[in-house]
C-alpha cells in the first residue's frame, strides 16, 4: 500500500539520512590505506640493520654486564670504562686473546700477566681478582668476540678512533667496514691461527692458538 501523499517526502528524507555516511566515518575510512601500509611494513623484516662490530658488540655485552657492570663500571669483574680496559690491553689482540681463552686457560699455560706488564698501578695478575673470566671461545663466535671487545674499547672505555693511537686499529677491527672483522665473518681468517697475514695492508699480531703474555704497546 503506497504511503499517504503527505508522507512521501518525509520518507525520502529519512532514507537519505539512513544511507548517509557520517563525516567522522569518512575520515576514518580515508586513513585505512595508510594503516594497512604501516601494518604490512611493520610485519616486513627490515634490511637496514647495522650489523657492524660496535652494534653487534653492544648486544653481546649483555652477557658481560653481570660481572663488569652495565656501563663497564665494574662489579665482580674489573672496571672497563673510562679508559680502564685500554690501560690493561693497549693492543686489541691481547684483549681478544684473554676473552677467547679465559682465566683458567691462562693459568694452565703458566701465563702470570695477561695484559700490559707495565700497566699503571700495576699489571693484572691472572686469577688475582677472584672472579674468573670464562673461556668465551667456547660460547661465542669469533665475530661476536671481536664485536664485544670493540664495544668495550670504543664505547665503554672511550678510545678515540680518530687518534693516532687507535685509528689504524679501529679501521681494521671495529669500523663498520672493518676488513679484519669482515674476513673473520666470511670464514677467510681464523684469529687463532699461529700466523697472521696482512689483511688489506693491515699488519696483524696473531691472537694465536694458546694463551701468551700481553704486551706493553
Amino acid at each position: 500500500m503506497p504511503p499517504p501523499p503527505g508522507d512521501e517526502a518525509s520518507h525520502v528524507q529519512a532514507a537519505r539520512r539512513r544511507n548517509r555516511i557520517p563525516f567522522w566515518a569518512m575520515a576514518t575510512l580515508s586513513l585505512m590505506p595508510v594503516w594497512a601500509f604501516m601494518y604490512v611494513r611493520a610485519l616486513t623484516p627490515s634490511n637496514d640493520v647495522n650489523a657492524g662490530p660496535l652494534s653487534v658488540g653492544a648486544e653481546v655485552y649483555n652477557s658481560c654486564a653481570n660481572c663488569h657492570g652495565a656501563a663497564g663500571g665494574g662489579a665482580n669483574g674489573y672496571k672497563l670504562s673510562g679508559g680502564a680496559v685500554l690501560r690493561t690491553f693497549p693492543r686489541i689482540e691481547d684483549q681478544i686473546r684473554y676473552v677467547y681463552y679465559g682465566t683458567e686457560d691462562f693459568k694452565a699455560a703458566g701465563v702470570e700477566i695477561y695484559g700490559n706488564p707495565t700497566r699503571p698501578r700495576g699489571p693484572h695478575i691472572t686469577g688475582a681478582s677472584g672472579a674468573a673470566m670464562p673461556p668465551f671461545g667456547t660460547q661465542l663466535t669469533q665475530t661476536q668476540i671481536i664485536s664485544v671487545v670493540c664495544h668495550e674499547r670504543y664505547t665503554l672505555s672511550e678510545a678515540d678512533p680518530t687518534s693516532d693511537e687507535y685509528a689504524a686499529e679501529y679501521e681494521a677491527w671495529c669500523s663498520e667496514d672493518a676488513p679484519v672483522f669482515g674476513a673473520v665473518d666470511r670464514g677467510e681468517y681464523d684469529f687463532t691461527s699461529p700466523v697472521a697475514e696482512p689483511i688489506e695492508d693491515h699488519e696483524l699480531i696473531p691472537v694465536g692458538p694458546k694463551p701468551v703474555p700481553g704486551s706493553a704497546d
